[in-house]
């Protein structure tokens, strides 16, 4: 297979294009062009990490006398005495392994899908950061999404205790000066950041919303993308397993509305976490296009993250998984997928 570091031939001259037909890689990937032809390339593959609900914690996290009264108080209950704090006593440690991952396997973006901290403080938010190496010029690039986790309270939102600390991997194109939607062009893939999570006040409420305005804002952002796979990147599912829809006190309540804007706006894929365990979804009559979630990665016995290469319209998920006596993630699962065309 020959190859070129140019991202179009259109940019130089045939000759130029015959002469730069080495074999020589860029950025991890290689551009590649169909043998005994004129030069004609193929779009090159494109690679990203999927990884989300890694719920790191800091101490000390900043209590306020406020929060007595708000949600994080049975929140605290919920980590400390009900046993969800012991399924991420490892996560710091998985964290430094994910750091590792992403460093070493020529990643061309990673990819958060939410729930970086385990009770919403800004502490969190900034140790959350602070471990996954975010804005760390050594490492590759990043989009984010907060979960239901980070915007715990109505200041979360407020105070953007989320957006700050990961400003970083929040760049992209807007049509607003609303954090959300926004996208990036990584390759010939355009991801879409949609933010899917909200406070609830309820300690058993655990629902999303994207909710009119910011679908509004979603159609009017992917009208103006260029042609390449459409790929949202939001913390909640639109299904389950199975195709179900989730159970009332845990779903994105309107998930209907955001999976028609979706199939609207031509997406090829959405990309999730909340569930902590991984599955994927095919189409199907009630979904127009792919899903996946990739779990909690840092909950134990359910850690991992997914490993993408999309090649052309074809997709490729390999599945690591966190290996505690050798302190890194192993091959496991494998998946394709071809991409709806929109």
């Amino acid at each position: 297979m020959l190859s070129t570091r140019n991202t179009e031939c259109g940019h130089e001259t045939e000759d130029t294009c015959r002469r730069s037909r080495a074999a020589i890689p860029y950025s991890g990937r290689l551009y590649s062009v169909l043998p005994g032809t004129a030069p004609k390339f193929r779009i090159m593959a494109t690679r990203l990490a999927h990884f989300s609900d890694i719920h790191l914690t800091a101490r000390p996290l900043g209590w306020r006398p406020r929060d007595a009264l708000n949600k994080r108080t049975t929140g605290w209950v919920n980590v400390k005495l009900l046993g969800r704090g012991a399924r991420f006593a490892h996560a710091n440690d998985v964290t430094a392994a994910l750091r590792a991952e992403f460093a070493s396997r020529g990643f061309d973006q990673l990819v958060f899908s939410g729930d970086a901290t385990a009770l919403g403080f800004p502490s969190e938010m900034t140790e959350a950061a602070t471990r996954l190496g975010v804005g760390d010029a050594t490492l590759p690039s990043g989009i984010a999404v907060p979960g239901n986790h980070d915007l715990y309270i109505r200041r979360s939102v407020r105070d953007r205790f989320f957006e700050t600390p990961f400003a970083p991997w929040q760049h992209g194109q807007r049509v607003s000066a609303d954090p959300y939607p926004f996208a990036q062009k990584v390759g010939h893939v355009w991801l879409i950041a949609l933010n899917s999570a909200k406070p609830n006040v309820l300690f058993w409420d655990a629902t999303g919303r994207v909710g009119v305005p910011q679908l509004d804002r979603f159609r009017a952002l992917c009208a103006t993308l260029s042609p390449g796979p459409r790929i949202v990147v939001s913390h909640y599912p639109l299904l389950k397993e199975g195709h179900q829809v989730e159970p009332r006190w845990h779903r994105l309540h309107d998930w209907r509305a955001a999976r028609d804007a979706a199939a609207e706006c031509g997406i090829s894929l959405w990309l999730h976490g909340h569930r902590h365990h991984w599955y994927t979804l095919p189409t199907a009559p009630n979904l127009p296009f792919p899903t996946i979630c990739t779990g909690s990665s840092t909950q134990t016995r359910r850690w991992g993250y997914h490993d993408y290469t999309i090649d052309g319209w074809h997709l490729k998920g390999q599945r690591r998984v966190y290996d505690p006596a050798t302190r890194a993630f192993v091959d496991t699962d494998t998946f394709e997928f071809e991409l709806p065309r929109g």
